[in-house]
């Protein structure tokens, strides 16, 4: 039994519904790998700079160097963490932007059938209508008392 198009307009308007939300999830998704993209950025800004400090003149105080080091470390792994999430980040983006291609294809497949479904009612339509016309034309030639008379031409 074939589905109808009152049905099938109510699917491609939830299938629009459901596009339009995969649409937000993506943008938000984006967004995130974008925060994260900066905060990498400022992370290895950090660590740029305490490279490009250098040591500092004159007499070293044996714990700072090692607060130094410390610090280079945990920047380091810090810069590491924020590139595993920016990775994981990209990867969210990547698959929302699947999921949204997918629904795109589900809804446009869903309004082909029902443009189809409603080109085969205009069709339908018309073939009855002309059936009843052809009727109505063929009980006319038949029946001479509702035919017209024809006048007297000149």
């Amino acid at each position: 039994m074939p589905i109808s198009p009152k049905r099938l307009e109510r699917l491609v308007r939830q299938r629009e519904l459901a596009e339009r939300l995969q649409r937000r999830e993506l943008a938000e998704a984006i967004s995130l790998r974008d925060r994260r993209a900066a905060a990498l950025a400022e992370a290895e800004a950090a660590h740029q700079a305490l490279l490009a400090a250098g040591a500092p003149a004159g007499a070293v105080d044996v714990a700072d160097l090692l607060a130094a080091a410390a610090y280079l470390r945990r920047l380091e792994r810090d810069i590491d963490a924020r590139e595993a999430a920016l990775a994981l980040s990209e990867e969210d983006v990547a698959e929302e932007r699947a999921v949204l291609m997918e629904r795109r294809r589900d809804r446009r497949a869903l309004e082909l059938l029902l443009e189809r479904r409603r080109a085969e009612e205009r069709l339908q339509r018309a073939r009855l209508e002309a059936r009843r016309l052809d009727d109505l034309v063929a009980a006319r030639w038949r029946s001479p008392a509702l035919t017209p008379p024809l006048e007297d031409q000149p």
